[in-house]
């Protein structure tokens, strides 16, 4: 019998697969799409994305532990479901690029100036094959090791409550966006949860009496709790048109940290927010190693994890400056936001199509 995960681990992964690069930008995306006091929003976006999650449980029961490739396989041919199959493929080793190479940006802004952004990304494409080779439980335990090197920067919280005033959060609701409320807007912030969809493809590791979706939704809870709290932070310590203003207020935030042995405390504190977001990667670079199997059945996970990380090297290349990153950013994030939603009924269609089958062990 083939080892199932735990919960807790499950939790871990969750949390590490949403905490990404776009929690630099959050609180200046609440400002700048929400508005004034645009935390509530976000408890409300937080919710919806723990509803798709709840869509994506009721597959899991519905379709008894099968996997998404076993559901789709079960009610249509196979010739039909392969160029599905390379489009998710294609879409989510771009997705763990663009999460990567946006994170290399900010980085080598930040520290490294005169650094090539791409021989940076190289280095980082070569710890993603490091895990993507390995067996998936690696995966799962390199995420747990991670977590506890970066959930401690929740301990630098109060060091901001000296400065941080209720009074900066104003008395007025969902006021002052740039361009007014939109879907658009909406989805900008929406898109800091993307990930915990990934979870379709923990199915084949669980059955229905482990505790896969009680990790998921716990997942979900600790990062939502995390970036609720960043929100708070820069929207205290920060007046809402400064918020407005600074591209990434988290690290702005960092930079009023004094101590006597260190220059600049965000130079220190900032990589640890690399190891979460090379999970981030090497799970949608996961995701579409697993795709490709399916339609490769014959290659083994070692032979494609080189050629497919050169790919995600490849990708690297069309973001080559801040600008053209956050265009790329959007599209990706749009785009596996309309896959997360879309999959779960997809695969509820498919499982009333398909044939019965017996509940996986």
């Amino acid at each position: 019998m083939k080892e199932k995960l735990n919960g807790f681990h499950v939790a871990l992964l969750i949390y590490a697969i949403e905490l990404d690069v776009t929690v630099l930008r959050l609180p200046r995306l609440v400002a700048v799409e929400l508005g004034t006091n645009g935390w509530l929003g976000f408890i409300g976006l937080a919710l919806l994305a723990a509803f798709n999650i709840w869509l994506y449980r009721a597959v899991f029961r519905a379709g008894k532990g099968r996997s998404l490739f076993d559901i789709a396989e079960g009610a249509l041919p196979k010739f039909v479901l392969y160029p599905f199959y390379a489009s998710l493929a294609l879409l989510w080793l771009g997705m763990g690029a663009i999460t990567g190479k946006s994170f290399i940006l900010v980085f080598q802004t930040l520290s490294f100036q005169t650094t090539s952004p791409m021989l940076i990304f190289a280095v980082y494409c070569i710890m993603v094959y490091t895990l993507l080779a390995k067996d998936f439980y690696n995966i799962v335990k390199a995420s747990t090791v991670f977590f506890l090197l970066s959930i401690w920067l929740v301990l630098l919280a109060p060091y901001f409550f000296k400065d941080w005033s209720l009074h900066r959060f104003t008395s007025f609701f969902f006021e002052g966006t740039e361009h007014g409320h939109s879907l658009t807007g909406v989805l900008n912030v929406f898109t800091v949860f993307v990930g915990y969809e990934l979870c379709v493809f923990l199915f084949p590791y669980s059955n229905t009496k482990t505790k896969l979706f009680k990790g998921v939704f716990l997942g979900h809870l600790i990062v939502s709790c995390n970036y609720l709290l960043a929100i708070f932070i820069s929207f205290g310590f920060f007046s809402f048109e400064e918020v407005k203003i600074l591209e990434f207020p988290i690290i702005h935030t960092l930079e009023f940290i004094e101590m006597p042995f260190i220059n600049r405390v965000e130079n220190l504190v900032f990589p640890f927010f690399l190891f979460s977001n090379i999970i981030s990667s090497v799970m949608f670079a996961f995701a579409s190693l697993s795709t490709v199997r399916r339609m490769l059945p014959k290659m083994s996970q070692k032979q494609l994890a080189l050629p497919l990380t050169f790919a995600f090297f490849l990708f690297g290349f069309l973001l080559s400056a801040f600008r053209e990153a956050a265009i790329w950013v959007q599209v990706g994030y749009f785009s596996e936001t309309a896959v997360a939603f879309a999959l779960p009924v997809l695969l509820f269609l498919l499982i009333k199509l398909g044939k019965p089958i017996k509940e996986a062990s």
